[in-house]
């Protein structure tokens, strides 16, 4: 199998070689206040992708699955309207897992030379500030992002950030290309062999009072000769299972031959912090549950 990734990573390195990047300490003080970061991402499909004959593993042979505790972001806020009608910036509280728009220079010049690359696809971008968890309290968040096939999405997944002697980023993600798969559904009048079936198996011939009053039959539920069923089989999934050390304040790279991922985390300062260990500090983190 031919190995396209460095021709991939090196494309993109180059996009963003004349970005600024900015570095600060990656530990903790753990002696203070929990600290808090703000998480900005970008993920794409590679437009280009020379995937040649590579073989990827079938989708049944993949043991893919969202992990426990998952949290969707919490949808931006509106812009605030004022008395003549104008928008302006919503106040931003210390609430964590809400998506926003990324407030780092840095990230937003890689997120618009990504933009008007013509070799990317951007799938999904966010931004979101949550405190320094550790491995037992990490949350994973949400990824779901790209066409959407009878529940599923083309790009699905998590990404954790935890944090202890350095931060580190985990990204499970997979991307999948389904078929579309129309199955008839036979007549009520075709699946069954006798009337007895069509009554349950009881029904006696001799005995009318046995017999369901026809009324009670409802053949308005009954599938039409036209009735189909759809559904959508993944053919191809592909997955991108990281884990990196990251710095905070600089740009980090995570990929794979068909989808990559492009993440920033840096020291984030709220205004009024609560407590990391309250229940009220997650309120706002809507849990999903588990497929």
């Amino acid at each position: 199998m031919k190995n396209t990734r460095p021709h991939i990573a090196l494309s993109l390195c180059s996009l963003l070689l004349m970005l600024p990047v900015s570095a600060t300490s990656a530990t903790p003080d753990e002696a203070t206040i929990t600290p808090w970061y703000e998480v900005s991402l970008v993920i794409f499909k590679h437009r280009n992708s020379p995937t040649g004959n590579e073989r990827w593993p079938t989708p049944d042979t993949l043991n893919i699955s969202f992990p426990h505790g998952i949290l969707e972001l919490e949808p931006a806020l509106e812009p605030a309207t004022t008395g003549d009608g104008k928008t302006g910036p919503v106040e931003q509280a210390a609430i964590p897992f809400r998506n926003s728009k990324p407030t780092d220079v840095g990230f937003q010049q890689a997120l618009r030379s990504i933009q008007l690359s013509s070799n990317y696809e951007i799938m999904t971008s966010a931004s979101w500030k949550q405190p320094a968890l550790d491995k037992e309290q990490a949350i994973p968040v949400l990824i779901q992002a790209g066409d959407e096939f009878g529940g599923y999405f083309e790009l699905e997944g998590s990404v954790t950030l935890t944090v202890s002697r350095y931060l580190h980023m985990k990204a499970d993600l997979w991307l999948s290309e389904y078929i579309q798969q129309v199955e008839m559904i036979a007549p009520w009048w075709e699946s069954t062999n006798t009337v007895a079936d069509s009554f349950g198996g009881d029904f006696d011939p001799s005995e009318p009072s046995a017999a369901p009053a026809y009324q009670d039959i409802d053949f308005g539920s009954q599938p039409s000769y036209s009735e189909t069923v759809t559904r959508y089989e993944s053919v191809r999934t592909v997955v991108l299972n990281e884990s990196r050390r990251m710095r905070s304040g600089e740009l980090h790279y995570l990929d794979n031959p068909m989808f990559g991922l492009l993440v920033k985390v840096v020291p984030y300062e709220p205004s009024t912090t609560p407590a990391s260990d309250a229940p009220e500090s997650m309120m706002d983190a809507t849990p999903i549950s588990l497929r």
